[in-house]
């Protein structure tokens, strides 16, 4: 309800206080005038009279406070507002200034100039995050109903042509915009940074052979995201895209010779919570610098907003082999967010080479990752196979200062997956490597059933064990690195592929296999596998073996109940107490 409106409700309600208090005393004053009346009851209808009188006083005076309150708030929000605007002014004359008079050598600072402007345009963007924090949250505008009703199809037929204003035409980066509709409904507003001046950018919304759809559609209007393109191969005339921010936070990236595959987000809210929606939390706006001729990164600025936060993010993306995307992000709670999940990515899993229940028949896996990858602040690595479970499943992993984390597809041949056309082997895998201290916490492994390729349905994050009050700061930082290999670090071998049979009374046989360059030219007496059970389990029997390839080893062992309850199981080969390999980690019994 705006405040107009609630101004007129409590203008009637006043209205029918003081109505009521008039009739009363009018009541009381017939009586009295007509003579007719007891004593008893003129003295009735005279208290009645009082008491209605004093109640519409009460309400007037409550009506005038709540007004002059109201009236304080919107004051304090229109000067914030006029603040940010200022600030946002004297940002612009900040840009100009350097860029039309640099400061002499002797005297300027250690960081680019780049870089320098991108920490003012950050700067402007944690104001205006702060000022939103602070302001009842209000949901974007969306696109007009015909957009939103648009069909996959005749959304495919949908691009967006156009100057981009401000751009370096001589850069190595180019940008295209995607245009509204279909499920993407919340128009973002996009600026292209250029000498100390944010110019929107605002272009057609164009329809490829399809007049009908044309005249409906056309016309200019916001973007709701947007792609990034550059040459990854060794030839300069070809362009590659490699990033692209599309749908409320969520964003991917590739690198050289990769697919698309799973995304990031900015921020998860409230994620597989009991009796509480999750939130979306989506950019509002973007503030991009145009890169120089010869640079090797583009980097931007975001402002994301939802109902319980808003936050600011600077995001520098570096492409190549490797796509490396540093973002830092500053955030500020409207109100507590139960569960705040930092640096969240998300994935499919529809079915392994190994799953007992088969969605695809005609194909041997689908996913986009087929594990969860983790190492402590000690340097130890774990690895989580996924799975496509038939309910919710939540697994957490409480750690100190985690060193990185992230969704791996380790089944780079094509065998692996026999999907004609939808080459799973060649799609990232996505490592997140904090920076700095993030303290105590525990990542968070989100699995939901699914039986389609087409559904995300796991999802990773890190969950803060304290968080600011609403209001003030939470700052992350960290980079996500989107490769092809998943080097399991310091040379460890690792996990190639695992799978279990179920056996009589309650028993599972699992099979791990191993490979790695330090298990190479081991001799089989010197390495023996170590395996711990943490909950109502037992080991029957465990072996392990060289298996026919040079570098490869497979270990084998039956797990037994000891108790109702289900047992998490850590498996790894050492040598001398050394370990080998990374530890391989899982649930008995199978949910």
């Amino acid at each position: 309800m705006t405040g107009a409106k609630k101004m007129c409700s409590r203008g009637r309600d006043v209205k029918t206080a003081s109505t009521g208090a008039r009739r009363a005393v009018i009541v009381a004053a017939g009586l009295a005038l007509s003579g007719c009346a007891l004593p008893g009851a003129v003295h009735r209808a005279r208290v009645k009279a009082d008491e209605a009188m004093a109640t519409s006083t009460a309400a007037l005076a409550a009506a005038h406070a709540q007004a002059r309150e109201e009236r304080t708030a919107e004051q304090n929000l229109q000067a914030e507002m006029a603040r940010l605007a200022a600030g946002e002014q004297a940002l612009e004359r900040q840009l100009a200034r350097e860029r039309a008079a640099p400061p002499p050598a002797a005297l300027r600072p250690h960081k680019p100039a780049a870089k320098v402007r991108a920490d003012a345009v950050f700067g402007m963007v944690i104001a205006r995050a702060q000022a939103l924090a602070r302001a009842p949250y209000k949901a974007p505008a969306r696109v007009a109903p015909a957009l939103r009703k648009l069909s996959f199809a005749d959304y495919g037929k949908l691009h967006m042509a156009g100057p981009v204003p401000g751009w370096n035409a001589q850069s190595r980066f180019h940008l295209q915009f995607y245009p509204p509709g279909y499920l993407f409904t919340w128009p973002e507003t996009i600026f292209i940074m250029r000498h100390g001046q944010a110019r929107p950018v605002r272009q057609t919304v164009g329809v490829d052979g399809d007049p009908a759809l044309a005249r409906m559609v056309q016309g200019a209007a916001p973007p709701v995201g947007f792609s990034v393109y550059t040459p990854l191969t060794h030839n300069p005339a070809s362009e590659n895209e490699f990033l692209s921010f599309l749908g409320a936070s969520y964003f991917r990236a590739v690198g050289a010779g990769q697919t698309w595959g799973l995304s990031a987000r900015g921020l998860a809210v409230d994620t597989a919570l009991p009796h509480r929606a999750e939130q979306f939390p989506y950019f509002r706006s973007f503030w991009i610098i145009p890169p120089r001729s010869r640079a090797q990164s583009i980097s931007f600025c975001a402002l994301l907003d939802s109902p319980s936060l808003s936050g600011a993010y600077r995001f520098v993306v570096t492409p190549g082999s490797t796509t490396v995307v540093r973002v830092k992000a500053v955030l500020f709670e409207r109100r507590r967010v139960r569960r705040l999940g930092i640096a969240p990515l998300t994935s499919m899993f529809l079915q392994g080479r190994f799953s007992a229940k088969r969605y695809r028949k005609l194909i041997r896996a689908a996913h986009d990752s087929d594990g969860l990858a983790v190492e402590t602040a000690a340097g130890a690595r774990l690895w989580w196979p996924l799975r496509n479970p038939d309910r919710l499943a939540l697994y957490r992993f409480p750690l100190t200062n985690p060193r990185g984390f992230g969704l791996m597809q380790r089944a780079r041949r094509s065998g692996n997956y026999r999907a004609f056309g939808m080459h799973y082997e060649d799609r990232p895998s996505a490592w997140v490597k904090p920076a700095g201290s993030w303290g105590n916490g525990h990542l968070l492994l989100v699995e939901l059933p699914t039986n389609s390729q087409t559904n995300d349905n796991i999802s990773v994050f890190w969950v803060p064990e304290q968080q600011a009050p609403p209001g003030q700061p939470m700052t992350f930082a960290y980079t996500i690195s989107w490769r092809g290999k998943n080097p399991a670090g310091r040379g460890l071998g690792y996990v190639v592929a695992s799978r279990h049979r179920q056996r009589k009374n309650g028993q599972e046989t699992y099979v791990i296999n191993f490979a790695g360059k330090r298990l190479a030219h081991l001799a089989p007496a010197a390495v023996v596998p170590r395996i711990h059970i943490f909950g109502p389990a037992r080991v029957v029997q465990a072996w392990v073996a060289p298996d026919g390839r040079e570098g490869h080893w497979r270990l084998q062992f039956t797990l037994a109940p000891t108790g109702s309850g289900q047992a998490t199981v850590h498996a790894a080969l050492v040598s001398g107490g050394t370990a080998l390999t990374e530890t391989w980690a899982d649930v008995f019994p199978l949910p």
